[in-house]
């Protein structure tokens, strides 16, 4: 049976020939002893629920702890891989202006190596037509005194033809 406390102050003993009746106090007393006795094995629960309730909590806390420096740590992770991506892209960019500069030097030395055959091919190509006019007036020129030898000769040989007559 539970007693309050308004209860036990309430509470009126009779009055006997010594005083409060002695089965009525031992009874309150032994009701009170109860109650009291039920309030120390609540509070015990009590306190050991509070202390799962702490232990829980700061397993909680130490949980979070360890996922907020996860978290921080996956960050600063993010932000390192991020800024290793950024400088490599940069690296190959880099590389390959290098490439293409060098491919264009190569590209231009090899025009300007082009048109120097080019110049000495056209040179070459005016050298043999000088070459061959000079080559044909020569003959053009033999072939001339050839024929003026010839007339010559023939111009002899009708000179003769004529003596003979």
């Amino acid at each position: 049976m539970k007693i309050t406390p308004i209860e036990i102050k309430e509470h009126r003993f009779k009055k006997g020939l010594m005083g409060y009746d002695k089965n009525e106090v031992n009874a309150l007393m032994g009701i009170i002893a109860e109650t009291i006795e039920e309030l120390a094995k609540q509070n015990n629960k009590l306190e050991e629920k509070i202390k799962d309730m702490a232990t829980k909590l700061f397993e909680h806390e130490e949980r979070e702890k360890i996922l907020r420096e996860t978290i921080t740590t996956a960050q600063k992770m993010v932000e390192d891989l991020k800024n290793n991506a950024k400088k490599e892209a940069e690296l190959i960019i880099s590389e390959a202006r290098i490439q293409a500069d060098e491919l264009v030097k190569k590209a231009h030395e090899r025009v300007i190596k082009i048109q120097d055959e080019i110049y000495q091919l056209k040179k070459q190509r005016l050298d043999i037509q000088s070459s061959l006019k000079a080559m044909l007036e020569h003959h053009a020129n033999l072939l001339n005194m050839g024929n003026r030898e010839a007339a010559k000769g023939d111009s002899e040989d009708d000179r003769l033809k004529f003596i003979k007559k």
